[in-house]
């Protein structure tokens, strides 16, 4: 299957560090998440989050960002990374380009990574990295 090329330039670092920085201002709290993705109200609230926390990269990729506190292991960086392109996903060059410009350190074999299926919207490879005491959440 071919490829969908993606393109970082200037313009893309940017809006990648913007995204940072908004995610760092918006931590999602993670204590009790799910019970209150049930009611409506805060599921309008927090997709309406996400929606201001997502950017989009030439040619066909959508990015999610956020930080997420309260989890089992800390404090975590979250990016989720799609294509619009039917029956694609992002490789795992592209997911760490990716994921170096939000800040991840290390390898990608070193994070948390799930395919999500995004209700017939195609898939997402979400990739989770915990957050050392040492290491602040980087802006």
């Amino acid at each position: 299957m071919a490829g969908t090329p993606l393109l970082i330039g200037p313009d893309q670092r940017e809006l990648l560090t913007a995204l940072r920085e908004l995610a760092a201002k918006h931590p999602v709290n993670m204590a009790g998440l799910v019970e209150r993705l049930n009611k409506p109200q805060y599921k309008r609230k927090h997709m309406k989050q996400m929606t201001k926390q997502t950017v989009y990269l030439p040619a066909a990729y959508a990015v999610t960002f956020s930080i997420e506190t309260n989890h089992p292991a800390g404090t975590c960086r979250h990016m989720s990374m799609s294509v619009k392109t039917e029956g694609r996903v992002p490789n795992e060059h592209a997911v760490w380009m990716v994921c170096e410009e939000l800040g991840f350190t290390g390898s990608l074999q070193e994070c948390h990574i799930w395919l999500e299926d995004l209700e017939g919207h195609g898939h997402a490879i979400n990739v989770v990295q915990s957050l050392t005491m040492q290491e602040p959440v980087r802006v």
